[in-house]
């Protein structure tokens, strides 16, 4: 699943079709990621306007078109953005596509966990101005952080990290590298932690999505090899730091990998 960097990458692929009106617009209204969307009334008012600018905020993303209309996107499991050349087949799973001189932009999701949703307003939707802080901004201060260890002290670390609407963004790889960077096992209770552990914890979440946004976002790089992210799914893999075998355990029904010699 797309996360907070993947996120921004995909947002930034419609870039160069900034300025462009929109000559023709299709969509798929019979997938599950356009549903109860007015399709027809969408294509209709898209005709002839350009893209002005787009922002992300954790896995959401939200493009400006002229005249006060906003495009929202949810990437949900296999969803992505591309721009694809003019002479270019469009592809069976491009449910939305955007025809302009730049290329056609399109959203592209095989499995149709994602989501379009669209407004009409002079500015910002009023619901994306109340979205939650995201971790590496300066609102995400140590107070806020600690209050979500307060409110959700029974919960295992990596279950919590994973809650949107408190980390808008982090997702299963990202939360297993906060917590290797922490050197705090993922199966533990957020009421486990001791001061120095949770002020440990916040500058790892702030360190991988800052990192991650500086490595990923641009062109979809990977994180440096000292990362566990080049390591966790490797047959035989082994930790970066310590040199010992990696283990595998499910952690609130998802997937977590963690290096026992490292992570208490």
């Amino acid at each position: 699943m797309p996360e907070l960097a993947e996120v921004a990458y995909y947002c930034g692929c419609w870039a160069s079709g900034k300025g462009a009106p929109i000559k023709e617009a299709r969509i798929n209204s019979n997938v599950r990621c356009v549903r109860g969307l007015d399709t027809k009334s969408l294509i209709e008012q898209l005709l002839g306007r350009a893209l002005l600018s787009w922002r992300t905020h954790g896995k959401r993303m939200l493009f400006e078109f002229e005249s006060g209309l906003w495009l929202g996107a949810h990437l949900g499991m296999t969803g992505s953005l591309a721009i694809r050349s003019l002479d270019e087949s469009l592809e069976k799973h491009d449910h939305l596509a955007l025809y302009t001189d730049a290329g056609w932009l399109v959203f592209n999701d095989p499995r149709q966990f994602g989501k379009l949703e669209y407004y009409n307003c002079p500015d910002v939707p009023e619901f994306w101005s109340k979205l939650p802080p995201e971790p590496m901004i300066p609102e995400f201060t140590p107070d806020h952080f600690a209050s979500i260890l307060k409110r959700r002290s029974k919960a295992p670390l990596k279950s919590l990290l994973l809650v949107q609407d408190l980390f808008p963004g982090v997702g299963n790889w990202m939360a297993d590298e906060i917590l290797w960077k922490a050197r705090i096992r993922p199966d533990r209770n957020a009421h486990s932690l001791d001061p120095r552990e949770a002020k440990k914890l916040y500058r790892s979440i702030r360190f991988v999505c800052r990192g991650a946004l500086k490595h990923i976002a641009p062109n979809y790089s990977d994180p440096p090899r000292t990362w566990l992210f080049q390591h966790r799914w490797k047959q035989g893999g082994i930790c970066p730091r310590t040199g010992e075998p990696l283990e595998r355990i499910e952690v609130g029904g998802r997937t977590t990998c963690w290096s026992p010699a490292w992570q208490a």
